[in-house]
């Protein structure tokens, strides 16, 4: 043993269960790919860390819906919003304009229940409290996941693993390549620590936009005395402009909106320390945020700082390498390819990592004109198969954020829609390849491709 390495003593683990199909991560993206698994007859096994479905949209508070033109809207999804509605848990979906956008926001606490009505009528076992830190390995391939549980160690053996945890924590500590960062830095993105205010006012009660001038000049004179210290506070015309859009409020029944105004920069999200850093950071940015809205926002007076996300929310962190990645050129020039399994079509998307201040979406130039009117008349580009089969480990596969892409491909394709439509391709793959004796690598594109058109033609109706 040294200051810099611990070498673990080797031990024997007790064996959990033996499965066909083992999914680690019960978000959007684990969740469609335990269902897919399980409705094409794989016995399979959900492990999430957290004692709820959801992932993002409830641990995060990531409730907002966004689209430009709903074609990455496929398959799973549309049953997921239709078990909303039933449960009044989604509000309408704004109609797109010029540079325009489909949205909507969802109950957080409905979509736990709506993902255990799911999975329950598919037949998939789920274990909250069980943490995926690594595949089994022999031979090159994967045989099943070691898991943490409050138990202790313990192995979970199954013919295919795929990783959905954001992070790709299972794949990379089994030995699967991965970037991260801009190119440059470890950091892509800023990271954001949603809150929720409960108690807002009705629709007719909030300010116009005479009264936002006043507001404007409340915030310039409440930061003059030393109220507000926070960056994000500070930089007062991205929390106005979200106030003016009314942006977040969710659905009716809950009295409630969400705010992403906050930002924390140049964070390292797979650094334990910075990681912390952030979640202190984005907290005291959200208090303050909130603390200003409800003083000095007319109408708000009896608003109240309801809650921050369990975990502050991260964009990007690693990017698995497959057999093949979306490229930066793939995402800008909407190409489309024969072994498509999934489609993107937000924006490029880069929350920057190093300014309070800068947008997001670069609106200014004729490039993004002209792909955001190419997108509002439904293009779109693919995600191909070999970008959910991990490179290197045979019966491992990866869905959602974590899927083999480059940086800003990675910035469109995080989308949570996107993201089901690639956890529901690699289960209907883990269960296919499992059954036709053959290797995720080695199973027939086009197989996987017929099925999944199929699968959601059924579901879209």
């Amino acid at each position: 043993m040294t200051s810099k390495q611990y070498c673990e003593p080797a031990r024997h683990l007790p064996v959990l269960g033996t499965f066909d199909v083992v999914v680690c991560g019960g978000g959007p993206a684990g969740c469609a790919a335990a269902c897919a698994a399980a409705a094409h007859g794989a016995k399979t096994l959900l492990i999430e860390k957290d004692g709820y479905l959801g992932g993002a949209t409830v641990s995060q508070l990531v409730c907002v819906i966004l689209s430009t033109n709903g074609v990455d809207c496929q398959g799973i999804w549309h049953e997921y919003i239709r078990r909303l509605r039933r449960r009044d848990a989604i509000r309408p979906f704004s109609a797109p304009g010029a540079y325009g956008r489909i949205s909507s926001t969802v109950d957080p606490e409905q979509v736990k229940y709506v993902w255990d009505e799911l999975l329950a009528e598919a037949g998939v076992q789920l274990l909250h409290h069980v943490y995926g830190c690594a595949a089994i390995i022999e031979n090159g391939a994967a045989k099943g996941v070691i898991a943490e549980t409050r138990s202790g160690r313990l192995a979970i053996l199954a013919a295919r693993v795929i990783d959905c945890t954001g992070d790709g924590i299972v794949a990379a500590q089994s030995g699967v390549p991965w970037d991260q960062g801009d190119g440059e830095h470890k950091y892509a993105m800023a990271l954001t620590k949603i809150f929720r205010l409960g108690g807002i006012p009705a629709a007719e009660q909030w300010p116009d936009e005479a009264a936002m001038e006043e507001v404007a000049r409340r915030l310039a004179a409440a930061i003059e005395r030393g109220e507000y210290t926070a960056p994000i506070v500070t930089e007062q015309q991205r929390l106005l402009r979200y106030l003016r859009g009314r942006f977040g409020v969710l659905p009716d029944a809950r009295h409630e909106m969400l705010s992403v105004i906050s930002r924390v920069l140049r964070v390292d999200p797979l650094d334990p320390f910075d990681i912390t850093r952030a979640e202190r950071e984005g907290r005291e940015q959200a208090r303050q945020a909130a603390d200003f809205i409800c003083r000095y926002v007319p109408g708000f007076a009896r608003a109240y700082l309801l809650d921050t996300s369990a975990q502050i929310g991260v964009r990007s962190s690693r990017r698995l390498k497959g057999l093949a990645a979306v490229t930066a050129e793939d995402a800008v020039e909407f190409r489309k390819y024969p072994d498509s399994i999934a489609r993107s079509s937000w924006e490029i998307d880069v929350w920057p990592a190093d300014s309070y201040a800068a947008p997001a979406v670069d609106t200014t130039t004729q490039q993004w004109r002209d792909r955001c009117e190419r997108l509002l008349a439904g293009e779109y580009f693919d995600i191909r198969y070999g970008c959910i089969v991990a490179k290197g480990i045979d019966n491992l596969l990866m869905a959602g954020r974590c899927i083999s892409a480059e940086h800003l491909a990675q910035s469109s394709l995080r989308i949570q829609q996107t993201c089901m439509s690639t956890g529901q391709a690699a289960g209907a793959a883990a269960a296919l390849s499992a059954q036709a004796g053959v290797t995720p690598r080695e199973l027939d594109t086009g197989v996987v491709v017929r099925q999944l058109e199929q699968d959601r033609a059924a579901a879209e109706v």
